[in-house]
């Protein structure tokens, strides 16, 4: 007997069968030496094998007529199917899995084996396995639906060779990557995302693209912004993201997150979140060095057939892969919103009547009165309410306690508190008295209550943690890289005539945006703004502080936004009050400086009067007047020099009025003196 398979080809149940019976037939191999010992022997072993004595004697004497071979006392319909079949052949199976890979269906096995059934009944193409044509035009055996489906591709081969390299990467070998070791801002992933839902912008509607920063150990998002995707009324071409919007968002991260004094590594891709090289120098010039670039690289040009046809190249979201899982979670906190779009490409059928609503309601806004058209309520949200509900979901999301970041408890991220009951609040175990903790602990352990307890630091919890650390204060921008960035086609001219600026900008607010016409400067100073033409610098996704440079480009400082007050809310409102009363007494202190002779002669008439009038004595000196109301031009010069060379010494502002300094070196004097400490 031809014997075409091993040990290694049966299942466990078979080969521990097989092995069981040839050690009986061993046996009565053994005992047949004696005489009359052989039946017995062969009664004991199908005792043991749990078989009747003549299926015994068959297998004792098929193992006798094939030279005692184990292998012949494997069950023949295992045997057949080695025997029989040669679609275990390897190079069969390569075969019939390129047939499989060529139906892009999911379905596409029926046809694989038609196709494989018209070669084999033509003849027209060799069959691996089958060059000898056996039993032709007979279908061979194992060519049936059902053992050929159990016999196509696995999931890798067929998600690679059908749908790409990228579509297979879940389960090809990967770079797993942890935060453990690094430090706060040592690394910010870039990345945009598509909201899942439709918002309005003015009259436009669409769907928002988002750019947004997230810093990697911590997991906090730190800087976000979107804006719609809308079309162009000229050019008929749709309107994304683009480099301007990226330069700001970087713009923003720079003025409100920053870097680290320990180095930073920005972490972006090669399409929209895009970092030019131009902006890479600019940024290692401002830090000195510190901060660094990292780009994605391009995947899926290079297919499975590394001689086969190439795909489009794209980026690697495993690069950023906290970056996208974070994205996931804000989809699911967004799904409640009205417009939603759904997850994939098919939308929910409401969406369009929905659209066609929110269509018709704008027809109507314009036909009515502006005070009835501004009480109109959309059926969509505007950019402004998706603003103010992404703040909300973005500080939730980075409140949580109940994620599963990677490393967080080896980097140290958890924290321990204790509570008096199991109704009371839980406060950090460091916030309590050792005393009173330790008896906390003894309760709990004596009575089994629930009042201790190690949690997750939510990432906004691990930021102020990591922030509190030597070291690990993050450097801002300087203004000055902060305008560089933004670029000269965001400058706009700004004039200065009153104690505020005001501006108009519809792409950022539908109202006036007004700052204060005082500004930080970049040593630190607070500085009054004289009254003329700047050029002035503000980023559409952070318009709480505008950067106002001269007409020569040089930074002057920062303004602030003047954020209005409710009239209900008492607190808010004598906060402002006081503000605004600090503002202008720094704008009139230069106006007092001027007019402190003419004060300082108020003061002493009211004083003289006032002891005349009680009777008080007063002296000849006091009597006379300070000075001659027409002074002759001997007397008033040298009266002039007197004065300024007694009180140049104590008051520095008196230069200004001297006449015999030059007119344009007096115009520079109040630039020189009005500024104070912050």
């Amino acid at each position: 007997m031809d014997f075409n398979i091993t040990m290694d080809d049966l299942p466990l149940v078979e080969r521990d069968r097989v092995l069981a019976v040839y050690a009986a037939c061993k046996r009565i191999r053994e005992a047949s030496a004696c005489y009359g010992g052989q039946q017995e022997a062969i009664r004991d072993a199908a005792a043991l094998c749990g078989i009747s004595p003549v299926t015994m004697r068959r297998w004792y004497d098929i193992w006798r007529n094939n030279g005692d071979n184990p292998l012949s006392l494997v069950d023949r319909r295992y045997r057949k199917i080695q025997a029989r079949s040669r679609v275990t052949l390897s190079k069969f199976l390569a075969y019939w899995h390129g047939l499989c890979t060529r139906c892009q269906r999911n379905g596409g096995i029926p046809t694989a084996r038609q196709l494989l059934l018209k070669t084999w009944t033509e003849r027209r193409d060799t069959i691996p396995g089958y060059e000898d044509w056996p039993g032709w035009p007979r279908v061979p055996s194992g060519w049936s639906l059902r053992n050929l489906q159990r016999l196509a591709p696995q999931s890798l081969e067929t998600v690679a060779l059908k749908q790409g390299i990228r579509a297979a990467a879940p389960q090809l070998a990967q770079v797993l990557a942890t935060r453990e070791g690094l430090w706060l801002g040592s690394h910010f992933l870039f990345d945009d995302v598509w909201l899942d839902l439709m918002a309005l912008s003015g009259r436009d509607k669409g769907q928002p693209l988002q750019l947004g920063v997230l810093e990697y150990l911590t997991g906090k998002r730190v800087a976000w912004g979107q804006k719609i995707r809308r079309r162009d009324e000229e050019t008929g071409r749709m309107i994304h993201l683009n480099q301007r919007d990226m330069r700001c968002i970087l713009a923003l991260w720079g003025a409100t997150v920053g870097y680290s004094p320990r180095g930073t590594t920005l972490v972006v891709e090669n399409g929209t979140a895009a970092i030019s090289k131009e902006l890479e120098e600019l940024l290692y010039h401002a830090s000195g060095g510190l901060i660094k670039v990292d780009r994605s690289g391009i995947g899926g040009v290079r297919q499975t057939l590394k001689q086969g046809h190439g795909g489009r190249g794209v980026g690697n979201p495993r690069h950023k892969a906290a970056l996208e899982s974070y994205h996931n979670l804000q989809h699911n906190r967004l799904s409640h919103l009205p417009g939603a779009t759904g997850h994939d490409r098919t939308p929910p059928e409401t969406l369009h009547g929905l659209v066609r609503a929110e269509e018709q309601l704008i027809k109507a806004m314009d036909k009515l009165p502006a005070d009835k058209a501004g009480r109109m309520q959309h059926y969509m949200l505007t950019m402004d309410e998706l603003s103010r509900e992404l703040t909300k979901i973005v500080s939730d999301i980075n409140a949580r306690t109940d994620h599963r970041l990677e490393g967080w408890e080896r980097c140290g991220f958890m924290v321990e508190e204790l509570r008096l009951s199991p109704s009371a609040p839980w406060t950090p175990s460091c916030e309590v008295e050792p005393s009173m903790a330790a008896q906390i602990i003894r309760t709990a352990c004596e009575t089994g209550a629930d009042l201790v307890r190690r949690r997750r630091m939510s990432p906004t919890e691990a930021w102020a943690c990591e922030e509190a650390k030597p070291g690990n204060r993050l450097i801002k921008l300087p203004p000055w890289c902060i305008c560089q960035i933004l670029g000269t086609d965001m400058g706009r001219p700004i004039k200065v005539a009153s104690a505020y600026i005001r501006m108009r900008d519809k792409t950022i607010r539908d109202e006036d945006l007004i700052y204060e016409a005082r500004v930080a400067t970049p040593d630190g100073a607070v500085r009054v703004l004289v009254h003329g033409t700047y050029q002035g610098y503000v980023n559409p996704y952070d318009d709480n502080q505008l950067f106002i440079c001269g007409q020569d480009g040089r930074v002057i400082g920062t303004a602030s936004l003047v954020q209005r007050v409710c009239t209900a809310d008492t607190h808010a409102v004598e906060q402002a009050m006081g503000k605004a009363a600090g503002y202008r007494e720094q704008q009139l202190e230069y106006a007092r400086i001027i007019g402190a002779n003419t004060e300082a002669d108020i003061v002493r008439k009211r004083e003289h009067n006032r002891r005349l009038m009680e009777g008080k004595p007063v002296t000849a000196a006091e009597d006379a007047p300070a000075y001659s109301p027409t002074p002759t031009p001997a007397s008033a010069d040298a009266a002039s020099v007197t004065a300024s060379r007694q009180t140049v010494a104590d008051n520095p502002w008196q230069i200004a009025q001297d006449a015999r300094i030059p007119t344009a070196w007096r115009r520079l004097l109040p630039l020189c003196f009005v500024t104070t400490d912050l």
